[in-house]
């Protein structure tokens, strides 16, 4: 092959890498999920109703772990987008189907931001002054984590061998599931990125990173205080 049939060939590579990469740009900003306003339900408290799951089971990733939010009239909608009221105390309720995968990091096992230190996990109420104890890492299945809030909880997972787990989203309560419970305290208006720091990618994602963690709708996503 002659110098110049190899520098067109060496050129028709790269551009197809960079139609390859456009391509995958174009469709990643098309990835829009919707969001999910939040409102003061009948007791004038604005709650916010998530579940998450180990896999979701439909769509084009129905291998990948999921948060859901719960719309005003008891639907789930897959995505990561919600809007809370700016300067309330706004309480998040979790409906956790997913098994324990543990932490990495032993800090994202202790709760903070939450009104009066408090979360509850199933029925009981654990209260501190300024933070709750600090959870073993081996319990987490994923975590609801806002820098921009300084809100950090670990979700407690449910045990491996637990009976009737949930396997296609939405899940009920009628599968295994742990309920945790905390209040938190928005402040002025602003857009704030949350994840889960878990790393709960399934096989084919170096250590468990990648593909859902890095994906807005599946483990991470955007907080919009109005």
């Amino acid at each position: 092959m002659g110098t110049k049939a190899r520098g067109g060939l060496v050129l028709l590579i790269f551009a197809l890498l960079i139609g390859t990469f456009g391509v995958y740009v174009a469709a990643f900003a098309r990835h829009r999920p919707p969001s999910v306003s939040v409102v003061a339900g009948e007791d004038g408290v604005p709650t916010l109703v998530l579940q998450t799951v180990g896999s979701l089971g439909f769509g084009e990733k129905p291998d990948w772990p999921s948060y859901l939010v719960q719309r005003s009239d008891g639907s789930w909608e897959q995505t990561t987008v919600f809007t809370l009221p700016a300067n309330s105390i706004v309480h998040v309720k979790v409906l956790q189907y997913d098994t324990q995968t543990g932490l990495r990091n032993n800090f994202f096992g202790q709760p903070q931001g939450l009104v009066d230190g408090a979360i509850t996990i199933d029925t009981e109420t654990v209260t501190g002054s300024d933070i709750v104890k600090t959870f073993s890492p081996d319990l987490a299945a994923h975590t609801f984590t806002v820098p921009g809030l300084e809100v950090s909880v670990p979700l407690v997972g449910v045990a491996n061998d637990a009976p009737n787990q949930c396997t296609v989203a939405p899940c009920d309560e009628t599968n295994a599931h742990r309920t945790i419970e905390f209040d938190i305290k928005t402040g002025e208006p602003g857009r704030f990125r949350w994840q889960c720091f878990v790393p709960c990618a399934p096989g084919g994602f170096l250590y468990g990173n990648g593909g859902p963690m890095q994906t807005v709708g599946f483990m991470d996503g955007f907080v919009d205080v109005a």
